[in-house]
């Protein structure tokens, strides 16, 4: 097992996902993956473009971050996109984890 950053989601008893926020050796920092997902966008009229363009209507953002978890689980699943799903006690097993409750992600616009 190799966990990648940023592409593998892992999985814990409770049916949350998360997705690795680093790796370095056998360490690996875990990040929620609706959170990840939700800090990698600005908050800016783009946003709500894509948003309003998914659902046709106003809709919560939290939606749209948990439905983009919900495209990458099924896109691992069938192979669409490259990576893995792991048990959390599987990656346990094998990784030193800790988990981040904040995803601290700066982010910079020109």
């Amino acid at each position: 097992m190799e966990i990648m950053e940023n592409r593998d989601l892992i999985i814990d008893k409770y049916g949350n996902y998360y997705i690795a926020e680093s790796v370095y050796g056998k360490q690996v920092r875990l990040v929620n993956a609706v959170i990840y997902y939700a800090n990698n966008r600005v908050l800016n009229t783009d946003l709500l473009d894509a948003v309003n363009k998914q659902y046709g209507e106003p809709s919560s953002v939290l939606r749209f971050f948990t439905d983009m978890v919900k495209d990458r689980i099924e896109g691992l699943k069938s192979g669409k996109y490259p990576g893995s799903i792991y048990s959390f006690e599987e990656v346990e097993a094998n990784y030193t984890v800790s988990v981040s409750g904040l995803h601290s992600r700066s982010v910079v616009v020109d």
